[in-house]
This record gives C-alpha cells, sequence and structure tokens, in this order.
C-alpha cells in the first residue's frame, strides 16, 4: 500500500514531521537534506551522505513518523511564504525520482488542527476554520 508523501510543518513545536511515507519514497535514507528554494516557495528534501551540509540522520528502525528540529528553517519559510501565524500545516510531497528527492511546493501548504489523539499521537485533521 502506498502510503501519502506528507511533510508537517509543526510551527508551535518548531518541527518538522516527516511520515513513514516520505521515508518510504526515498527507500528508507541513513541520512537526509532539506533545502529551500526562496523564489519557487519550494522545499526539497533528498537522501544524502554525511558529507552533505546540514545531513539529518534517520533512525534505522522503521517508524511511523520521524521529527526534526527546525526552528530556523520554519522561521524562514514562515517570512517567505507570509504566514503570520503558529498553525501547523502539512505539505503533500512529489517525488522525483530521477533527484531521489522529494519537492514540497510550500505556498500549497494545508491548516491543519493537531489534537492529542491518533497515530504519532495527533488525530489529522483539515482545518476547514480558514475557508480552505
Amino acid at each position: 500500500m502506498d502510503e501519502p508523501i506528507i511533510l508537517t510543518l509543526n510551527l508551535i513545536e518548531d518541527s518538522i514531521l516527516l511520515n513513514e511515507g516520505v521515508l518510504n519514497a526515498l527507500d528508507w535514507p541513513r541520512q537526509v537534506q532539506l533545502m529551500i528554494n526562496q523564489d519557487a516557495k519550494m522545499l526539497l528534501l533528498r537522501a544524502c551522505t554525511m558529507e552533505d551540509k546540514q545531513a539529518v540522520v534517520i533512525p534505522a528502525d522503521h517508524v511511523e513518523q520521524f521529527e526534526i528540529s527546525g526552528r530556523a528553517l520554519l522561521k524562514k519559510i514562515r517570512r517567505i511564504v507570509g504566514w503570520n501565524d503558529d498553525t501547523p500545516r502539512i505539505c503533500y510531497g512529489e517525488y522525483l525520482p530521477a533527484h531521489q528527492a522529494i519537492r514540497f511546493d510550500l505556498e500549497d501548504a494545508e491548516p491543519i488542527d493537531m489534537t492529542d489523539k491518533g497515530i504519532g499521537g495527533y488525530e489529522w485533521t483539515e482545518n476547514n476554520s480558514s475557508g480552505i
């Protein structure tokens, strides 16, 4: 079964969550790297090696989601996209096999309500209060 490729930007806790679909798409790499294109307002997540700048080590054990601390990156994303609140958002990714990477369009990020239930301690629902 193919999991959706979802990146969660938790602006309240300054963290970035990678779901199992992200890790499956990248074939469970040992390290990943997050890069941002400010002009296109896109985030790229790619498998990398420890020699790459700011490589993040992924645990060897398969997990449903993996959390990355990302205060500086989230601050930059918030400024680039123009978000003025701390509403958590999810982005659906597009796998780019030629680059062994996933592209996330930050302008398409959807606000969500993160309540203390469900998978990974959260219930994932769309926030309909913004009219989306």
